[in-house]
């Protein structure tokens, strides 16, 4: 959907007389069992790196309330999140955040939640998680509906949240026990795409 913009200087530096063609990055939903089964070894991965807890997706490929995505270059899988739409059987933030989001739960609201994000260690182009989330905001709209977005974050990465994607924090740090880390919640009206 979007291309890695490097800076001028890299061109350059490489020898090419500017001719330098960065790789293109292509962001889609996981519709093969092979790109689903993908995106949660990247998951497990990332998240045992990190020293988190992964518990199985609970999701099924064909339930239309969830979708994951994949940001792909060069036919390799660099990171990847699933958007869940809320529905009957809610969200998972409500296993800590219920009383939160019974707040953001409107009749002219309808709430998704990302989960599930993992960015391959050796990806550090800043645009690689933008891209990841425009994608998944424009698709949960286009296809969900979707007025408003959700995420459990650890603490520490909440600043970049709120600084990169426009959320705020609406619940307090908790130990999610999913992946048995601290989270807090965050909050984020889908109108403004711009970050």
């Amino acid at each position: 959907m979007s291309a890695f913009m490097l800076p001028d200087r890299l061109g350059s530096s490489l020898g090419s007389g500017g001719a330098f063609e960065p790789p293109e990055l292509k962001v889609a939903p996981a519709v093969t069992y092979h790109q689903h089964r993908a995106c949660s070894a990247l998951v497990r991965r990332m998240y045992a790196w990190r020293g988190y807890r992964t518990s199985p997706a609970r999701q099924l490929i064909e339930d239309p309330n969830h979708a994951t995505l994949g940001a792909w270059m060069e036919g390799e899988l660099v990171a990847t999140l699933t958007t869940s739409r809320d529905s009957s059987a809610g969200l998972l933030a409500d296993n800590l955040y219920a009383e939160e989001l019974a707040g953001l739960r409107k009749p002219s609201r309808i709430l998704c939640e990302v989960t599930r994000l993992a960015v391959d260690v050796d990806s550090h182009d800043p645009e690689l998680l933008k891209s990841l989330f425009r994608s998944s905001y424009q698709y949960a709209r286009a296809i969900f509906g979707v007025t408003d977005a959700v995420i459990e974050v650890n603490p520490r990465h909440a600043a970049y949240y709120r600084r990169e994607f426009g959320f705020s924090q609406i619940g307090s740090v908790r130990t999610c026990p999913r992946v048995n880390a601290p989270a807090v919640l965050l909050h984020r009206p889908l109108g403004n795409l711009h970050f």
